[in-house]
């Protein structure tokens, strides 16, 4: 169903992040014709009382949202991507992690991540460096050097910094 919707991933696919599967323009437009066929198919019931009624209706809304998931999906210009305007990245020392969240000045692009969390490890940060969103990629340099420098002050026994903000002169 993806009741979340879809979002554009890298080349011409898209991800529904509820259940992660990967559908092609070609299958999201399968998609939304099955929807169509449910629609159609309502509409050859001889019967027609209060309960065939609710249910032509559910599936008329249920073809709405996904023709305008395909809409929003279409008018994603490819290989284009929002430069960020600041990043921050903030210390959580319950969970042991980093929280990196992406700000932009113009619209946020679709499909694009505005939150990442990661361990305050430099594997898992590093793991970063090669995701398909290229802000996120920016990001985890971002996050590196705030690493970096929450190591030196704790080897140099200065309280250690919880939260950095990276503005666009400094991407």
């Amino acid at each position: 169903m993806h009741l979340g919707g879809l979002r554009a991933t890298t080349g011409s696919e898209f991800l529904c992040p509820a259940c992660g599967a990967r559908l092609g323009l070609e299958g999201v437009e399968r998609w939304v014709r099955e929807a169509e066929d449910a629609r159609d198919e309502s509409y050859a019931l001889v019967e027609v009382d209060e309960f065939s009624e609710i249910v032509r209706e559910e599936r008329q809304r249920e073809v709405y949202r996904r023709r305008k998931v395909l809409y929003e999906l279409r008018s994603v210009p490819r290989g284009l991507s929002a430069r960020p305007e600041m990043i921050l990245v903030s210390y959580d020392p319950e969970g042991d992690a980093y929280d990196c969240r992406i700000f932009y000045k113009e619209p946020r692009p679709a499909g694009g991540l505005e939150r990442v969390s990661v361990e305050a490890n430099l594997d898992p940060i590093l793991e970063l460096k090669s995701h398909p969103d290229p802000n996120v990629r920016l990001a985890s340099g971002k996050v590196e050097e705030f690493h970096a420098l929450r190591q030196e002050g704790v080897r140099e026994d200065q309280p250690p910094l919880l939260r950095r903000v990276f503005y666009s002169n400094e991407l």
